[in-house]
């Protein structure tokens, strides 16, 4: 038995096992059946192949020769017929269209049919007149391929289409060059195999609907052919010498299976490697680059440059074009920028847009790509024009739109999510405009890899800012005993010596000088207070508490210390959860805004409202709850340079300001689990936003709203 009798029974058993793979998935398209009956019918024109080889060599009596050879020329005749109705289906093209290569492709089995079944298939001419018209309706087949390249407007299309047509030329020619050797004229047989990868490949493109996997599919291929024409030489150099030799070539068999399985796996890398180099170089840059990436990432702890590295990682891969990192907001509920490469994103993205990319992450999605989402919404329209629109299928091209428009906002052709802590932290873009389909499913793979060491860094990097913080306000409260008794005793004798000294009874000059003086102690003694109030740890005592009633109590301990020109209002949501809280500190944290607030109004006055807000969600697709204070006045605002400083100690804009009130206020805020930040606009006004988590599932208590504290008569305290 010969090789080529061999490649004819493989392709046999490829296409029949390929065609009942195709039969045997439940809920199939037609194009898969359609698919199946050319594996079938293809398996069986190699099997007929096969048994003609067998009879050739004597292996049947005399009737079955001519059996062989008939079911031969037959399979082969109906083959066109098949593929013709498979591309038609699997190209949605008219059959009107293709109507003279369908007549051809439907007359071929006839022509075969008479040839074999009349004494016309002695005769040489008539078997090769069927031969011809069947090989010219195999090519007008494939001339369908070639009718919806020239049609389609897609680029990526168009070269998925060209793979399928070149692939099915060199089939058609090898298996027609195959057939030489009927006629006594060697030609090494090609055929066989040629048709077993086309299925192969055929099969990919019906499964995979992405270019970048067929890609990766025949690189994959070219790889196993290279190890398995390496391995094959190394086993033939082992044991082709000694077949004389029944015991020495059993040993020799022994030790290249052992050396085969030593060199399997090192060389299987190696020749992926040198295949995608040489096949694939932009995606063997790419992997390299993210091979390297990944190591690098997991030796850095700081988020800033981390986001540099990454980007700058992937902007020097060239197979980006828009790259950018998006991490949890603590300001307020939502995700901000952190840096990019190209074009400007969206600088922030709130909670309301991110909950239908959230809703995809909870439901599994690991990564979402804009061509799939673009497919998706393709096939949804076709089934409506199809079918007529269903109410899911409306609500699903709602949120595919949705999904779609925030995509295109962050600039992401494929977004994936940074989970810690079962939540979602950030995300990580890419997007190559230039092309449809920019990483292959390896690529993405390797991306995901990435991203989850990402997430874990950015995790890392908090938790070291949180020990970081921790040691520093240890070292501060390890400082502020001695920095109390070093200052606090000179400036009580300061303050002693000015009082005996008596102001009033000097006058003139010397009674102002002694005045500064004690007015310059006070405040000095005010920042060592309030020093040693920020670095001394927090006596917190937490229960259920509810908001409305900590801003009720808050506005009538302070109304009265209002100016008149200030109006203080309060705005309360009905039926507020409880937070976990201690509400004296609570009532520091609001005092020290409304101070702060009525500082900025100035003399002209002005509105302050204390508000209360519930929220949906707690940044987190796991729909944490949260409850939001504002503290909002319609004062001049904070300039946008003046905004990234304001938590930062000892920051202040005030002439006699000591810049740790709203550094406390953060810090109590954060002992609570929640967030302090501010909202301003020069000339619009200031707003400060408090979040904290609810008590999990707590019942809702009523409040009043729209409650207003009329103008007040007695000054504010500084």
């Amino acid at each position: 038995m010969d090789i080529r009798t061999l490649s004819s029974l493989l392709a046999s058993i490829v296409g029949v096992a390929l065609g009942v793979s195709m039969l045997l998935r439940t809920g199939r398209p037609r194009a898969l059946t359609r698919f199946a009956t050319v594996c079938l019918m293809v398996g069986a024109y190699h099997l007929s192949q096969f048994l003609h080889a067998l009879q050739s060599g004597g292996a049947f009596p005399a009737p079955v020769p001519r059996v062989a050879e008939s079911a031969l020329f037959l399979t082969g005749a109906l083959v066109p017929a098949v593929a013709l109705q498979f591309f038609l289906e699997f190209l949605n093209v008219s059959r009107r269209s293709q109507r003279l290569g369908a007549r051809l492709a439907y007359f071929s089995p006839i022509l075969t049919a008479v040839v074999v079944l009349t004494p016309l298939f002695d005769l040489g001419w008539a078997r090769v007149t069927a031969a011809a018209f069947t090989f010219g309706a195999l090519a007008t087949s494939l001339g369908v391929l070639l009718y919806r390249v020239r049609r389609t407007e897609s680029r990526i299309e168009r070269l998925r289409l060209t793979y399928l047509a070149v692939g099915g030329a060199a089939t058609v020619l090898f298996t027609a060059l195959d057939q030489l050797n009927l006629v006594g004229i060697p030609f090494p047989t090609v055929g066989p195999v040629m048709s077993t990868v086309y299925l192969l490949f055929l099969s990919q493109t019906l499964l995979r609907l992405r270019l970048m996997d067929l890609q990766e599919f025949l690189g994959k291929v070219a790889s196993q052919a290279v190890l398995a024409a390496i391995l094959a030489a190394v086993f033939a150099t082992l044991t082709i010498w000694v077949d004389a030799n029944p015991s020495l070539f059993l040993f020799n068999t022994v030790v290249a299976a052992f050396v085969m399985l030593i060199l399997s796996e090192p060389l299987r890398d190696l020749v992926e490697g040198r295949v995608v180099a040489v096949f694939f170089r932009q995606r063997f840059e790419l992997l390299r680059a993210l091979t390297a990436l990944r190591q690098r990432v997991a030796h850095i702890i700081e988020v800033q440059e981390l986001a540099t590295v990454l980007l700058d990682a992937f902007n020097e891969t060239r197979r980006v074009t828009h790259a950018s990192l998006y991490l949890l907001a603590e300001g307020r509920p939502g995700y901000r920028l952190l840096a990019h490469r190209g074009p400007a994103p969206a600088t922030f993205v709130d909670m309301g847009a991110a909950r239908v990319l959230l809703a995809a992450v909870g439901g599994g999605q690991k990564a979402l790509l804009l061509e799939h989402l673009d497919r998706r919404t393709a096939e949804l329209r076709a089934q409506s024009q199809a079918d007529g629109t269903k109410k899911t299928a409306r609500e699903e091209l709602k949120r595919l739109n949705d999904l779609r428009a925030l995509l295109v906002q962050m600039k992401a052709g494929i977004c994936m999510p940074l989970l810690g802590n079962d939540r979602v932290i950030g995300f990580l873009n890419l997007w190559d405009e230039r092309v449809q389909e920019a990483y292959a499913s390896d690529e993405i793979a390797q991306l995901l890899e990435i991203a989850e060491r990402v997430a874990t860094v950015v995790e890392n990097s908090k938790l070291y800012d949180r020990m970081r913080e921790r040691d520093r306000l240890a070292a501060l409260g390890e400082m502020s005993a001695g920095l109390a008794h070093e200052i606090r005793n000179p400036l009580g004798a300061i303050k002693g010596a000015a009082q005996c000294l008596d102001p009033r009874k000097l006058g003139g000059e010397e009674g102002e000088f002694l005045e500064v003086i004690l007015e310059e102690v006070d405040r000095l003694n005010g920042v060592v207070t309030a020093f040693l109030n920020y670095a001394r740890p927090l006596k917190q005592t937490f229960a259920p508490t509810d908001l409305n009633e900590v801003s009720i109590r808050t506005a009538r301990l302070i109304q009265n210390d209002l100016p008149s020109t200030v109006t203080l209002a309060l705005e309360l949501a009905e039926e507020l959860p409880r937070v976990e809280a201690d509400p004296e500190q609570l009532k520091q944290v609001l005092i020290n805004l409304v101070q702060n607030a009525v500082q900025a109004l100035g003399e002209n006055g002005g509105r302050i409202a204390l508000r209360t807000v519930a929220q949906d969600r707690f940044g987190d697709f796991r729909a944490v709850e949260a409850v939001e204070l504002h503290v909002a006045d319609d004062g001049p605002g904070i300039p946008p340079d003046q905004q990234v400083n304001i938590f930062v100690p000892f920051f202040t804009t005030k002439q006699k300001g000591t810049g740790l009130g709203l550094a406390i206020s953060q810090r109590i805020v954060r002992n609570h689990g929640g967030n302090i930040s501010v909202q301003s606009r020069v000339g619009e006004g200031t707003t400060f936003v408090i979040r904290l988590p609810v008590v999990p599932a707590s019942p809702p208590l009523p409040s009043v709203n729209g409650t207003e504290a009329g103008p007040a008569t007695a000054p504010a305290s500084s």
